[in-house]
């Protein structure tokens, strides 16, 4: 894998990411109870947190000690964020908390917050990912992604608008299918990672026992291109039909629980998520990686 380069890509990050952090939060916090007034108030904090961060991220000369400096605040921020998160979800899913946010939603909000973390850390360490590996994480991740959104948007959207219905569940089994697929590649040519998630979470991360991570390393093979290809091109499928379903409801053209924001929030990161698989692209394109 080419090394990437840190300020470019750290700016890259932080400009779209802290803006998403921000609208979170405001989802979240429109879908909670009314009289959970400690949530609701560390939702509008977050909210206004993220805010500033993006304005920061923004101004953010090219310079590799202020980029360095604001991956770490963000990062800290993103701490906070995933702690809400969590607590958000642990409160859902044990019956202690009502609202209107589906359990799934706040998991895939806190993916979205781990992953951008998680990107933050290896800019800040320099970490470098094998091209085969870096390549089926970014296709996963985003495959369930997209495949979340055609979901939710089937869900939100009023039952009489049975053929927009439709069309997003089909989204929906399209990308489940392809993100199986991706799982399967990803065991063949990534072994190390199905073994570690194998094992306990509290050890990834720490030196393993003997015996572990002998495992031949991740390849790359001519299958990933086409994978890759199909998945850029689900992606911008469903892309487009989150475009024409952004025009429905801004002109209230469209029966739907689905505000202007959130049909624009699922826009822009599926913009993003194409920005991330022709990256992925270029990189198994290169000689090298084959």
């Amino acid at each position: 894998m080419e090394k990437t380069d840190f300020i470019t890509e750290s700016l890259r990050e932080n400009r779209f990411w802290t803006q998403i952090m921000s609208e979170h939060a405001l989802f979240l916090r429109q879908g909670l109870p009314c009289e959970e007034k400690e949530a609701i108030n560390e939702a509008r904090q977050l909210e206004r947190l993220f805010a500033e961060l993006k304005a920061r991220a923004d101004w953010t000369p090219s310079d590799r000690e202020a980029v360095f400096l604001l991956n770490q605040d963000v990062i800290q921020a993103l701490d906070r964020i995933i702690k809400f998160k969590t607590y958000v979800l642990k409160m859902m899913i044990t019956c202690r908390l009502g609202g209107f946010n589906y359990p799934l939603l706040v998991d895939h909000v806190r993916r979205e917050a781990i992953r951008f973390r998680v990107n933050l850390l290896r800019l800040n360490n320099n970490i470098q990912t094998p091209v085969a590996e870096l390549a089926l994480e970014e296709e996963i991740f985003w495959l369930r992604i997209m495949g979340d959104h055609a979901r939710f948007i089937a869900h939100l959207l009023d039952p009489s608008e049975r053929p927009l219905v439709q069309r997003a569940m089909a989204f929906g089994e399209d990308f489940e299918t392809l993100r199986v697929q991706g799982e399967d590649l990803q065991s063949m040519l990534v072994p190390r990672d199905f073994e570690n998630h194998l094992l306990p979470a509290d050890l990834m991360g720490d030196p393993l026992p003997p015996g572990f991570g002998n495992l031949p390393k991740p390849f790359a093979i001519p299958r990933l291109r086409r994978f890759n290809e199909e998945v850029i091109d689900a992606t911008r499928g469903i892309r487009d039909f989150k475009a024409i379903a952004l025009e429905l409801i801004e002109s209230c053209t469209v029966l739907s629980l689905i505000s202007s924001l959130l049909a624009s929030h699922v826009l822009r990161e599926a913009q993003m998520a194409l920005e991330d698989l022709e990256m992925v692209g270029g990189e198994l394109n290169k000689p090298q990686s084959q």
